[in-house]
C-alpha cells in the first residue's frame, strides 16, 4: 500500500508545484507607475500621457517597430487603480481592408478583436480585466504577449504590410 501512496503523493506534488511556484501578490487594479515599471523591466520603449478624459495612457512600441496604445479603465473612487487595461492599434489604409478579411481574423482569432473604425481603417484591440484578482506580473507578460502575437497575424493577413 506504502509504494502505491509514494507516487500517487508525488504525482500530487509535481502537479503543485506550477501554482506554488507563482510569485506575487494577486491584485484586482493597477496604476501607471507599476504598469511603467514593469514595461521598463522588460525593455519596451514607452511614453506616458493622458487621455481626453485624463486617465493614463501609454503610447507603446511592439516588435517590428509598431506603435500601440495602453489605455486604462474602469477606476473607482473608492479604491486605488483601475480595474482594466486596453491594447489598441490602428492602421491608416484609406478603407482598402475589406470587411471580409476583418470578419475572417476575428473568426480565427481569440484574445483580441479586429474592426473597421468611422473611417474604415482596420484597427486592433485587446482587454484585460483584473478585477477578479490576478498576479499582475503574469497577467502584463501573457497579455502583452498574446497581444503581439495576434498583432504580428493581424498586420499580415488584414493590413498586409
Amino acid at each position: 500500500m506504502t509504494r502505491l501512496l509514494r507516487p500517487l503523493a508525488l504525482s500530487a506534488l509535481l502537479l503543485a508545484l506550477p501554482a506554488l511556484a507563482q510569485t506575487g501578490a494577486v491584485v484586482t487594479s493597477t496604476d501607471a507607475p507599476q504598469v511603467a515599471a514593469w514595461l521598463a523591466a522588460r525593455g519596451y520603449n514607452f511614453s506616458l500621457d493622458k487621455d481626453g478624459e485624463g486617465m493614463p495612457l501609454f503610447h507603446l512600441e511592439l516588435a517590428g517597430g509598431y506603435k500601440a496604445l495602453l489605455f486604462f479603465y474602469d477606476d473607482d473612487p473608492d479604491r486605488p487603480g483601475y480595474e482594466s487595461l486596453q491594447l489598441y492599434a490602428g492602421f491608416s489604409t484609406e478603407g482598402k481592408v475589406p470587411l471580409e478579411a476583418v470578419n475572417d481574423w476575428n473568426y480565427s482569432y481569440r484574445f483580441a478583436k479586429v474592426y473597421l473604425d468611422d473611417e474604415r481603417d482596420p484597427v486592433i484591440e485587446s482587454d484585460l480585466d483584473l478585477a477578479g484578482g490576478v498576479n499582475l506580473e503574469g497577467a502584463l507578460a501573457v497579455f502583452l504577449q498574446n497581444f503581439e502575437a495576434a498583432f504580428e497575424a493581424f498586420v499580415g493577413e488584414v493590413v498586409g504590410e
